[in-house]
């Protein structure tokens, strides 16, 4: 019902367009309210990273950090905010990004793969903004358009076109030099292509579990023959100071003066539009409806027009008639909403109608609507007082960030001062603003303890060196400056670290193996699965199983069940299978096996694939192996500075 709801189909498609556009174009130049280089800034803003030597200049960092700021805006819509950023360390991203970028550029040249000349020319004819009808607009008309795509001169924007078409062809070159057999496409065809519809009961071990116990004796064995699910890889424990939001917040209590001073600088945010208070009764037409399936809707609605104005009960005829889901289980009441929420003739009608009139309006989208409006407020902007608390939560969350933000700003001068070598002299640096934490072990695939998932921390930590501290890293509490404490290698992990898992998966295999035979009995003599469901009080359900590993409603790995189910013949009942912490009976009813014909019609598509796939894992090896030896200096000034989001 909502105007949002219908406008939200059409702008997604420009908003992809949008995406598209800017990473084809290049990275779209915009100041984001920095403005220029100050004195005091010049020597933070004058590179942002060399490798080997070559400089990542300051202005292709601030082009790159828009336009990936501008890209999760688009994806995230209103959902996104500055904490997002933080988070995500878009900064951090950004840079690595530009250096990654760099050194295949450097592998590029040292190949022989840099662009051409000619290579680069051809690229810049492709362009239809520049070649309209087939003919070069000329060098006046092409100097304003780099102009206007924020490049200095054309000469910038061919070096940045040239680093595009250079990175392609060293792209072109890894998924090349990739050589996939008949076989392997035909397999992955076969794990993208193949499924089977199956009816099943899945029997849950947990129904079992109250009546399992694991005596010590019996959870030692069982750690004993099972050790290797306990076998966690390589190990990081770190120490970290942080500027925690929530202890800042604390701290801070906006005076009378703040609150008032940013009432009036946000008076516009606290503008009422007009509203309405309005009684609706909906009798849809599809869009695509007959002009007689029209003509009947009408004659319903008008018939509903002459009850209701014949002092007719409104709620009563609502809840028999009504098709809008949203209010006709509320007698027909819609409530209150503002100007411009609805669609426009609905909304038309609602701000022109007669207070307390019955109005009958008809809209392209929905149908016939039958509405009474009671109530009316005009525009205006909230009292002070009604937007108080409001106004004090939204300064006590800008203070807190701006101290935290300060505040770790201080810790990293003071620790690129002061170097510290270990965990304790690290810790110390810890203030009433920023406090000292510890993560304990995690593995790199796990949460990180006190600060829940973190890529940006996680990928720090297990590239960084014992003792060596990072950047400033955003974290859902606050921005954060990590030491690593102490790293251990991949091993078993003890007896006493792992007591709770074990014990749960000692009791979880016993349970299964009860809740298997239980299932077996109810099997024997079955005439279908629907059957078997009734002997155990569960009734059977549909799902279908994919060789991807996927089946909606069944957790765990699916793969004897997938493995079974195209096996067995349709109709057959089949199982127990054990998968996740239950156990299956089923029955095929349909199965979808790739003919001889559909293998050679999609091989080499899924052989060009797999190509990409393991052309984009050689990019990673040779990413990791040119930075062994590079030598990559960040200006560490730019992830200490704050990028406000547009």
């Amino acid at each position: 019902m909502l105007k949002v709801m219908r406008d939200s189909f059409h702008q997604l498609k420009w908003i992809l367009l949008a995406v598209v556009a800017a990473f084809i174009i290049g990275f779209v130049f915009i100041d984001m309210g920095l403005g220029g280089a100050r004195s005091g800034q010049e020597s933070e803003r004058a590179y942002a990273a060399r490798v080997n030597g070559s400089t990542i200049s300051y202005r292709e960092y601030q082009r790159a950090l828009y336009n990936m700021t501008e890209y999760y805006k688009r994806m995230y819509g209103q959902q996104f905010n500055e904490d997002m950023l933080e988070q995500m360390g878009l900064q951090k991203q950004v840079l690595d990004m530009l250096v990654d970028q760099r050194l295949l550029l450097q592998e590029a040249d040292r190949l022989h793969l840099t662009a051409s000349q000619e290579e680069l020319r051809k690229k810049i004819l492709e362009n239809p903004t520049l070649n309209p009808d087939g003919k070069f607009v000329g060098n006046e008309l092409y100097a304003r358009y780099v102009r206007m795509m924020n490049y200095n001169d054309p000469a910038e924007f061919e070096e940045d076109l040239s680093r595009e078409i250079t990175l392609t062809k060293m792209q072109s070159a890894m998924t090349d030099s990739v050589v996939v057999s008949p076989k392997a496409a035909e397999a992955e065809y076969r794990r993208i292509s193949e499924n089977a519809k199956i009816r099943y009961v899945l029997y849950p071990a947990m129904r079992e579990m109250g009546g399992v116990a694991v005596s010590d004796a019996e959870l030692t064995a069982y750690y004993n023959a099972n050790s290797k699910k306990y076998v966690h890889s390589e190990q990081r424990e770190l120490r970290y100071l942080i500027a925690d939001y929530t202890k800042l917040r604390s701290m801070i209590q906006p005076t009378e003066q703040q609150l008032r001073a940013k009432y009036e600088s946000q008076k516009a945010d606290f503008t009422n539009p007009p509203s309405a208070h309005v009684l609706h009764i909906l009798i849809k037409v599809d869009p695509n409806a007959t002009p007689e399936q029209d003509a009947a809707a009408k004659a319903k609605a008008e018939g509903l027009v002459a009850q209701l104005k014949a002092g007719g009960d409104w709620a009563a005829l609502a809840k028999a008639n009504s098709q809008d889901p949203s209010s006709s289980s509320n007698g027909g009441d819609m409530g209150w909403f503002n100007q411009g929420q609805m669609v426009d003739a609905f909304d038309q009608k609602v701000f022109s109608a007669p207070i307390n009139s019955v109005e009958l309006v008809r809209t392209p989208e929905y149908g016939y609507h039958i509405i009474k409006v009671l109530d009316r407020k005009p525009a205006g902007v909230k009292p002070f007082e009604e937007v108080r608390m409001q106004l004090a939560q939204q300064l006590v969350e800008q203070l807190s960030k701006d101290q935290a933000r300060d505040a770790i700003a201080k810790v990293a001068q003071q620790i690129r001062d002061a170097k510290p070598k270990t965990a304790d002299e690290f810790s110390k640096l810890a203030n009433d603003k920023v406090v000292s934490n510890d993560t304990k072990w995690f593995q790199k695939a796990d949460a990180v303890p006190g600060l829940g998932y973190n890529t940006v921390v996680s990928q720090w930590a297990f590239q960084a060196k014992p003792n060596e501290t990072s950047d400033v890293i955003g974290t859902s509490r606050g921005p954060a400056i990590f030491f690593v404490e102490a790293v251990r290698p991949g091993a078993v992990s003890a007896l006493d670290e792992v007591k709770e898992k074990v014990m749960m998966d000692a009791r979880t295999d016993k349970a299964v193996e009860v809740a298997k035979q239980k299932l077996q009995n109810a099997m024997a003599g079955a005439p279908n699965i629907d059957a078997v469901g009734a002997k155990i009080g569960i009734p059977a359900t549909e799902t279908t199983v994919q060789r991807q590993g996927v089946a909606a409603g069944i957790q765990g790995d699916t793969t004897a069940l997938l493995e079974a189910a195209m096996a067995a013949n349709v109709g057959e009942l089949k199982g127990p299978i054990v998968t996740g912490n239950g156990v299956i009976a089923f029955q095929v009813t349909e199965q979808k096996k790739v003919t001889p014909q559909e293998l050679d019609a999609n091989r080499q598509a899924y052989a060009d694939q797999l190509r990409q796939q393991e052309a984009r894992s050689l990019r990673q090896s040779l990413l990791q192996r040119l930075k062994k030896t590079a030598k990559i200096d960040v200006n560490d000034k730019l992830l200490a500075t704050p990028q406000k989001g547009a």
